[in-house]
């Protein structure tokens, strides 16, 4: 009977001994794996801000560079089998500069479809590359923009509707400063026709003009008098 006891007791601390003990600790889960990279130093050398794109145009934004500026960052390996990685470049423009801005910050944004910068990225390595001068680059839209000499707010109105300002959205232009606005366009031109500057006590017709790619077209308003003074091309030779 005792031995029998004793066998009992063996078996039982041999079962208990195999039996998982659970100490209350949760397992720890394997985190993401590191994405292998190598690092691109890109340097701006033409006129332009410069947005560099990843993949596609329509991809996300890299990084921005202004007009002779360098910027490093950590890009992922070229996984597609040697054909490498595609970094397109998108092109600004600021269109007004200076304290008689009304509008903010107006911009124009255009493309040189033949700037995609190519590159085989692999781990670990270094490497350089040049945003050129664009040869093929067109901004798909046109500017007005007219300078208040009067000593009264004014309003840019078409078919009766107020017309905003490029930038910051807002209706009036203040005395001494610059409204800019931006119109659709083509490359051969398109009428641009019967746009009027409201004041308070009259309203006068702007001078008709053909809103090319690419253009800002510079208007004076007096108080008597909307006057067309020059147009530009904002491109750089």
């Amino acid at each position: 009977m005792k031995m029998a006891f004793t066998l009992y007791s063996l078996l039982a601390v041999l079962w208990l001994a195999a039996c998982p003990v659970d100490t209350g600790d949760t397992p720890e889960t394997p985190g993401p794996t590191p994405a292998k990279t190598g690092r691109i130093t890109f340097f701006n050398e033409s006129s332009y801000f410069g947005i560099v794109h990843q993949d596609a145009f329509s991809g996300p934004v890299l990084l921005e560079l202004s007009a002779g500026q360098l910027k490093r960052v950590d890009v992922r390996v070229s996984d597609n089998y040697g054909v490498g990685s595609t970094f397109p470049v998108e092109y600004k423009y600021r269109v007004v500069e200076g304290t008689d801005l009304a509008s903010g910050e107006v911009w124009a944004n255009g493309i040189d479809p033949n700037v995609q910068l190519n590159l085989v990225i692999e781990e670990n390595k270094s490497y350089t590359l040049q945003i050129p001068q664009p040869s093929n680059l067109e901004f798909p839209m046109a500017f007005a923009r007219i300078l208040n000499t009067s000593g009264m707010q004014f309003e840019l109105h078409y078919l009766g509707t107020a017309f905003k300002q490029a930038g910051n959205g807002n209706l009036p232009v203040p005395p001494g400063k610059t409204g800019v606005y931006q119109f659709s366009s083509t490359a051969e031109g398109k009428l641009i026709s019967g746009y009027t500057v409201h004041s308070t006590f009259e309203a006068l017709t702007i001078p008709d003009f053909t809103a090319k790619h690419s253009y800002i077209y510079n208007f004076t308003y007096s108080g008597t008098t909307v006057v067309k003074t020059s147009e530009q091309k904002i491109l750089f030779n």
